[in-house]
């Protein structure tokens, strides 16, 4: 069987080190998938949306059975590309959208859960960058918004999970279980 959890959240919340903590328990029968795991993106000099459109799917369809946790999904991608439109209204997000239609079977899996990890009122541009959906805290906060609008829309399994580092036993606990 398989089973897919989706972690995600805004820049520095913690995504990637918890990922890592799971990685390191070595479980059986549990996969993890790391945010970038297509090799032009990690060596690109230029980034183009078409690389990490198939970077999603490639963490999506990489593992068929098992306990498979992703670092980040498809709806990251999506809310990325809509707030960039929100942000500059000549930037079209609609070709993303027709995209994110391919996992929507998925997201309403009995078998796909997303946790959606929230460290309420921090927000911390990765970049210093109006023009970026992680680039202002104004945008930090839109994006947060429509990430969860995106969530309550097309995901049946989710959780907003108030996380800081301290609580990340219980978190895997829970994600594991």
């Amino acid at each position: 069987m398989k089973k897919i959890i989706f972690i995600e959240g805004l820049p520095t919340v913690g995504k990637t080190y918890l990922v890592n903590e799971i990685r390191k328990k070595n479980l059986q029968n549990v996969y993890v998938v790391d945010e970038l795991i297509n090799p032009d993106i990690k060596n690109a000099f230029i980034d183009s949306e078409d690389k990490f459109l198939k970077n999603d799917e490639m963490k999506v369809n990489k593992y068929n059975d098992g306990i498979i946790i992703i670092d980040r999904g498809p709806i990251s991608t999506l809310v990325y590309n809509q707030v960039l439109h929100l942000i500059d209204n000549n930037y079209d997000a609609s070709s993303v959208e027709n995209w994110f239609k391919q996992f929507l079977d998925i997201y309403k899996s009995d078998n796909t859960y997303n946790y959606y990890l929230n460290n309420p009122g921090i927000y911390n541009p990765s970049l210093n960058d109006e023009k970026n959906p992680f680039g202002s805290v104004e945008n930090l906060k839109l994006t947060h918004e429509i990430t969860i609008f995106n969530l309550n829309k097309y995901a049946k399994n989710y959780r907003v999970f108030n996380y800081d580092k301290t609580n990340m036993e219980e978190l895997l606990n829970e994600i594991i279980s």
